[in-house]
């Protein structure tokens, strides 16, 4: 009896899994970016913030078990604990802006900023979820499928820099 519920967890858990990163990658998000004094926000999509979340709320969970269940701290448990948390706080956050000027990306411990003019090439990544490279000199922005209107910031993009996208290798995508 006992294998048979074990067997019946591992499936269950396998199932959800699945299902969860289906539900995740196949987030459609808004079609258009919010507005604000002429400039355009495309913010993470409600899907990713949710997961992002709720496994940050997962990892405070281990973190409160390990200190209550054990009497002492599990250091290793913690760390893990907090670098789960700062994952989660990562995927749940991020902000794109664009305006007259260029696009700046926003995350939790940095922000990169580019003019339109000073953008040489716009890379798509097929195979990270169409994540879209933009390159200047040395520097690269990457910004990947988390925002919402992802097709709309990529004309966006076409249309400011008048560049046409490429893919990794170096060809046109056109």
């Amino acid at each position: 009896m006992q294998n048979s519920l074990s067997f019946i967890l591992q499936v269950a858990t396998v199932s959800l899994t699945v299902i969860a990163t289906r539900w995740i990658f196949s987030a459609k998000g808004a079609q258009l970016p919010r507005t604000r004094d002429g400039a355009s926000l495309y913010g993470v999509k409600w899907q990713w913030r949710a997961f992002g979340f709720a496994g940050g709320a997962f990892a405070v969970v281990i973190s409160v078990w390990s200190w209550h269940d054990l009497h002492r701290p599990e250091w290793s448990l913690i760390a893990f604990s907090v670098t789960l948390l700062i994952l989660s706080l990562w995927l749940a956050s991020g902000l794109v802006t664009t305006n007259q000027s260029g696009i700046t990306k926003r995350g939790i411990w940095y922000s990169r900023s580019f003019q339109w003019k000073e953008i040489t090439e716009i890379r798509l990544h097929k195979k990270q979820g169409g994540a879209i490279e933009l390159r200047s000199g040395s520097l690269k922005l990457i910004i990947d499928c988390r925002f919402n209107a992802f097709q709309h910031l990529l004309n966006e993009i076409e249309n400011r820099t008048l560049l046409q996208p490429v893919g990794p290798g170096g060809t046109s995508t056109q």
